[in-house]
C-alpha cells in the first residue's frame, strides 16, 4: 500500500557515505510505491536565536556545535508533518520531530555529546571543557523525551544499538546494514546470475578511503605507511583536517623523522587547527589523493592489496564493505566501533591495536602473504556477498511495518 512518508534530514553541505545512504533509501520508497518527500534544514544557516533566545555571535562561537544543535532541534520541531502518514527521520536531530508513526534510520547521536565526549575534550576542541560537559548533560535531557517519542529504530549497526541503550535504556531497535554506495556494483550479478568482478589484483598501493574528520584517524594510515617505505600508500577523500594531514606526512617523510616517538596527540587527538605549510613537492610513499571519481575508486579498489580502515568508535563502515566487495581484506583497529562488527580477523580481514607500528604490520603481513592474502580476499568477496542492498531494503520495509502495525 502506498504511503505518504516525510523523510527528515539536517543539510550540514556536504555529501558523503550517508547522503548516499539517504538516496538510496528515498529511492527505495519510491519503487516500492511510496510517495516520499524530503525535507531538509540548513543547519549552517539557521538564525542564532534558538528556541526564541538571541544568541550574541560571539557567544555562540564559543560552543558553536551546542548552540547550532539546540536551534536544529527547535527547527525540525517546529516542521509540521501532520500531512505525511509515516516520518523517517535521519541523521540527529532529526529525530525531535513529533509523529505518532515515526521510524528513525539512526547511526548516531550528536556523540560529542556522547560516548565521543572525552575524546573530544582531550583533543582540545573545547577551551572550556566544564561547559562542554553542562552542555552535554543539557543535549541529553533535551534528547531523551524527543527519542522515547519515536516509535521504532533502524540502527546502522550493532555498536549503534548498543548506544541507544546504553544512553536511553531504548530496546525498540532493529538492524540496517547498507550495502555497496560506490564505485559501481562489483559484487552484483548478470541477467544469468554470474557474478560480474573485475579481478582484484592486489599489486597496487595499500589504500585509506575516508573524509579527513575527527576522529577518522587518517593520520594513523600515513604513521603505518612511514613504517612500510618500500610499499606505496594512497589516501582517498577530502575534509576539513586534509592539511593537517598533509603536514603530518611531510614532518613524517622527512630525514631523521623519529617515527617511535610520535604520540596520538600529535597524530589525530588534536583540532587539526594550524597546520603549518608545506612544499608542493616533497618525497613521500603516501599519495593524498583528495576526492576521486567512481571509476578511478573502484580501479584503486581492484589493484590494493588491502584497505586500511582505521576510524575510531565508527557507526558502520562502507568503506570497509567497498573493499570487501571488491575482493580487499580490511584493516581495522580494535577501538573501531561498527569496523570491528564488519570484520572477522583472519577471515576476511585483520583486526589490530590502534596505532601506525600496529597497522603497518597487518599490511607487511597481508603483502608479504600471497596465500594469506588470497584468503582473506575470498573472505571479504563472501562477507560483502551477505551485505547487500537486497537485505538492507527489506530491513527498511521491516521497520515501516513497525511503525504501520
Amino acid at each position: 500500500m502506498s504511503r505518504r512518508i516525510g523523510l527528515l534530514k539536517p543539510d550540514f553541505g556536504v555529501a558523503g557515505g550517508f547522503e548516499r545512504v539517504v538516496d538510496r533509501v528515498e529511492a527505495t520508497l519510491r519503487a516500492d510505491g511510496h510517495d516520499v518527500t524530503r525535507v531538509t534544514v540548513p543547519v549552517d544557516r539557521l538564525p542564532h536565536r534558538p528556541f526564541g533566545l538571541e544568541v550574541p555571535d560571539d557567544v555562540w562561537a564559543k560552543v558553536p556545535e551546542y548552540f547550532r544543535y539546540l536551534a536544529s532541534i527547535e527547527a525540525f520541531e517546529r516542521i509540521d508533518t501532520r500531512r505525511f502518514e509515516v516520518v523517517l527521520s535521519t541523521q540527529p536531530p532529526s529525530f525531535a520531530n513529533r509523529h505518532p508513526r515515526h521510524l528513525s534510520l539512526f547511526f548516531h547521536h550528536h556523540r560529542i555529546f556522547y560516548d565521543l565526549e572525552e575524546v573530544y575534550l582531550a583533543a582540545g576542541f573545547s577551551a572550556a571543557p566544564s561547559l562542554h560537559r553542562r552542555a552535554a548533560t543539557h543535549v541529553r535531557a533535551l534528547d531523551r523525551p524527543r527519542l522515547d517519542d519515536v516509535a521504532w529504530f533502524l540502527a546502522g549497526s550493532e555498536a549503534v544499538r548498543a548506544r541507544l541503550a546504553r544512553f536511553g535504556g531504548i530496546n525498540r531497535v532493529g538492524l540496517f546494514s547498507a550495502g555497496v554506495g560506490v564505485a559501481g556494483k562489483p559484487t552484483g550479478t548478470g541477467r544469468l546470475g554470474r557474478r560480474a568482478r573485475e579481478p582484484h589484483s592486489g599489486r597496487g598501493a595499500v589504500l585509506c578511503v575516508s573524509r579527513h574528520e575527527f576522529p577518522k584517524r587518517t593520520e594513523l594510515f600515513v604513521h603505518a605507511m612511514k613504517h612500510l617505505p618500500h610499499l606505496r600508500g594512497a589516501s582517498v577523500g577530502s575534509g576539513g583536517r586534509m592539511a593537517w594531514a598533509r603536514a603530518v606526512d611531510h614532518r613524517l617523510s622527512s630525514p631523521g623523522a623519529d617515527l617511535g616517538a610520535v604520540t596520538d596527540a600529535e597524530l589525530w587527538c588534536n583540532t587539526g587547527l594550524g597546520a603549518p605549510p608545506v612544499p608542493r613537492r616533497y618525497q613521500s610513499n603516501v599519495a593524498l589523493l583528495g576526492r576521486v571519481d567512481d571509476s578511478s575508486l573502484g580501479r584503486l579498489y581492484r589493484q590494493a592489496p588491502c584497505v586500511v580502515a582505521p576510524a575510531y568508535e565508527e557507526d558502520y563502515g562502507l568503506t570497509a564493505v567497498e573493499a570487501m566487495s571488491h575482493g580487499v581484506p580490511v584493516v581495522v583497529c580494535r577501538d573501531g566501533g561498527g569496523l570491528t562488527s564488519l570484520v572477522d580477523h583472519e577471515v576476511d580481514g585483520l583486526v589490530v591495536e590502534p596505532s601506525g607500528p600496529a597497522i603497518a604490520a597487518a599490511v607487511e603481513r597481508v603483502v608479504a602473504d600471497p596465500d594469506l592474502r588470497d584468503e582473506l580476499s575470498a573472505g571479504a568477496t563472501a562477507t560483502a556477498a551477505r551485505i547487500t542492498w537486497a537485505r538492507a531494503d527489506d530491513q527498511l520495509r521491516a521497520g515501516l511495518a513497525e511503525v504501520l502495525a
